[in-house]
C-alpha cells in the first residue's frame, strides 16, 4: 500500500508541476493574449454600453436645461445680429 501511495503522490506531484508549466506557457502564448484581449474587449463593450445609458439618462434628465441653453443662444445671436445691423446702418449714414 505504501508503494502505491508513493506512486500516486509522485504522479500527482508530476501532474501538478506539468499543470504549473502549462499555466506559465499559456501566460506567454498567443492564446493567453487572445483570451486577455477578448476579456478586455468585453469589458470595454460593457463600459461603452454603461456610458451610453448614463449619457442617455443625463440628456433625458437635463432636457429642459438643454432647451433653455439653446433658447439663450438663439436670443443672444438675435441680439448680436440686431446690434451689428444697427452699427452698420449708423456707419453707412455717417
Amino acid at each position: 500500500m505504501e508503494k502505491t501511495q508513493g506512486k500516486a503522490e509522485d504522479f500527482f506531484s508530476k501532474a501538478g508541476k506539468k499543470i504549473d508549466e502549462l499555466v506559465e506557457e499559456l501566460k506567454h502564448s498567443d492564446i493567453a493574449k487572445k483570451i486577455d484581449l477578448k476579456e478586455r474587449l468585453a469589458e470595454l463593450k460593457r463600459n461603452k454600453e454603461k456610458l451610453e445609458r448614463d449619457f442617455e439618462n443625463f440628456t433625458t434628465d437635463n432636457q429642459q436645461n438643454f432647451k433653455d441653453i439653446v433658447n439663450s443662444f438663439e436670443e443672444s445671436f438675435q441680439d448680436i445680429k440686431s446690434a451689428f445691423q444697427k452699427a452698420t446702418k449708423n456707419n453707412s449714414k455717417g
